[in-house]
């Protein structure tokens, strides 16, 4: 659906907790830092209303902005208000749901928190018919909204660090939580050069690691189509938080850390202690970044640029419908004696 002639679009976000809006008050976070400050802030958007369950949430939505209507029916919501955008922010176990409301009452955009759904059947439903009717799909896959990355992984593709031979990577706070982002992330700095993730082996982790209960934390490897592997582990968030890269090439080792902040690089030099040995530098040539980039008005850019029919999603329910089959993958894997199990495409 496009529509071009519309000033000001209107907007409502179902599920006001965290993502939704209570980071808001998270006063170290950029803003806008929620669905809610997203579409609050714009200057071409009126959030007109929201929905949710609890009633503190909604009270806490009207005192950031008296004149918004809530809901706690999200369907009702749709129907009185009819959007042009909606942002679904709710828990994970709800997305299916709130999508085929969605698609049903023809929401020309829908921007999604991740994963798409749960099962993988719904997920594939749910595309084709967001697809069928016309109607934008966003995933909220936050790293494909990062400006910073976007030139980085040009250089990945154009060879600047070399062919890349390993990869290893870390996370927290469960697999299909944010392990999501990270399999979503290497697959958007990856696939130019290494072709799809075609097999996974996933390991149980022993240690200490805080997750929801029905999302452990899981270690696993990627195989991709060129024969690269990829090492990732969980880690405790209880601990440090933690969501970093290692991209290591023949020419150099690229470093993407500080929960993304950063990007540091590492050229080849020779050995201090060997003869006719190498070694990567122990101080980077180029580090960039040093601060979060506003990867929500990144977003809401790409919602409005598409319903004006100059763009498309950057973050598209294909992308996700993908990384929820990897993930699935690795969650039978660990379950079944790391067994390896290729990915079907």
């Amino acid at each position: 659906m496009i529509i071009k002639n519309k000033k000001i679009y209107k907007a409502a976000v179902i599920g006001v907790g965290r993502i939704g809006m209570l980071l808001e008050s998270d006063e170290k976070r950029l803003k806008p830092a929620t669905h809610f400050g997203m579409w609050n802030s714009h200057p071409e958007v009126n959030l007109v209303a929201v929905c949710d369950t609890s009633d503190e949430n909604l009270q806490v939505a009207k005192s950031l902005k008296p004149d918004v209507k809530t809901y706690v029916d999200a369907e009702q919501l749709l129907i009185d208000e009819k959007p042009d955008i909606v942002s679904i922010s709710t828990w994970k176990d709800t997305h299916y749901e709130i999508m085929k409301l969605c698609i049903k009452h023809e929401i020309p955009a829908i921007v999604c928190e991740k994963p798409i759904a749960e099962k993988t059947e719904h997920a594939h439903e749910v595309v084709k018919e967001a697809k069928d009717a016309g109607i934008h799909l966003f995933i909220n896959h936050r790293r494909r909204f990062d400006s910073l990355l976007y030139p980085f992984r040009d250089e990945i593709k154009n060879g600047k660090f070399g062919d890349i031979v390993q990869v290893n990577a870390h996370y927290v706070f469960g697999l299909v939580t944010t392990g999501t982002h990270l399999v979503d992330a290497l697959r958007f700095l990856l696939c130019d050069t290494a072709g799809e993730v075609v097999w996974v082996i996933g390991m149980k982790h022993n240690f200490e690691n805080y997750a929801p209960p029905d999302d452990p934390g899981i270690n696993f490897v990627l195989g991709f189509a060129n024969g690269l592997t990829v090492s990732v582990q969980t880690m405790d968030i209880k601990k440090y938080d933690l969501f970093d890269f290692y991209f290591y090439g023949t020419e150099g080792l690229a470093v993407l850390k500080n929960i993304g902040r950063d990007i540091e690089i590492f050229k080849i030099r020779e050995s201090d202690e060997h003869s006719g040995f190498t070694e990567l530098e122990n101080v980077p040539s180029d580090v960039r970044g040093g601060a979060p980039r506003d990867q929500f008005t990144f977003l809401a850019q790409n919602v409005l640029d598409s319903l004006r029919g100059k763009s498309s999603s950057l973050s598209t329910g294909k992308d996700s419908l993908i990384a929820l089959d990897i993930l699935l993958a690795i969650e039978d894997s660990s379950k079944n004696d790391s067994k390896k199990i290729y990915i079907n495409k």
